[in-house]
């Protein structure tokens, strides 16, 4: 009985970590990308919609696309890094908010540079959603 108590208390401490359940059952956070295929040097816009608040991280490989720029995402900067899992092991073009961000949907473009196909992933922290973006000839 003891251990079992000691469990729940354990667990009961980590659930403010986790942080509230968006209402309605939505994923904390979503993203897609538009067109996908996207063609060769084309634009392809992803959008990152954000259900609860927090520190906002995404990842898109640098491998494929040139460096995004920040369209509407909030005060943040984008910075070069090798091979994350965010982007299955390619090299990466990495966002990091400079403080939590609000609830909402931010958009930011990124040209195609190479066929292929490309993992791109927001993430608040724990929750996470990845896409895969598909690079194409004309």
């Amino acid at each position: 009985m003891r251990r079992f108590v000691v469990l729940m208390a354990l667990l009961g401490s980590m659930v403010p970590l986790v942080g509230p359940a968006p209402a309605g059952g939505k994923a904390a956070i979503a993203v897609s990308a538009s067109p996908n295929p996207v063609v060769l040097g084309q634009r392809v816009v992803h959008s990152v919609t954000v259900a609860v608040s927090g520190r906002l991280g995404v990842w898109v490989s640098s491998a494929g696309f040139g460096q995004p720029g920040l369209g509407t995402l909030p005060a943040g900067s984008w910075s070069q890094e090798c091979c994350p899992s965010q982007t299955a092991g390619t090299a990466a073009w990495h966002y990091r908010s400079s403080s939590p961000v609000p609830v909402g949907s931010y958009r930011f473009g990124a040209d195609a540079r190479r066929t292929g196909s490309y993992l791109s992933t927001a993430s608040l922290g724990f929750p996470s959603s990845s896409i895969w973006v598909r690079v194409v000839r004309d």
